[in-house]
């Protein structure tokens, strides 16, 4: 979630994307609404099953300044 409903997704998106690429293989990028024309950022992040890189990626996204909640909805291994 943007830190305030003004916040340019776009912006936060392409952020994430340039900063996160470097160390990871991202998927899907979608911007849905939540509720009351609140809208959210969903990216898809794929990594290794290391241990803490969940964590790791979830304070990367919170240190953006543009970045209110982090939230990681799922997490699944591919075979």
């Amino acid at each position: 979630m943007p830190s305030d409903e003004n916040k340019d997704l776009t912006v936060i998106e392409k952020g994430l994307k340039a900063d996160l690429s470097k160390n990871f293989a991202l998927g899907n990028c979608t911007v849905e609404e939540l509720a009351f024309g609140i809208k959210v950022l969903k990216l898809i992040v794929i990594m290794g099953d290391e241990g803490g890189l969940v964590d790791s990626v979830e304070q990367r996204i919170r240190s953006f300044s543009d970045v209110g909640e982090v939230e990681i909805e799922e997490v699944s291994l591919i075979s």
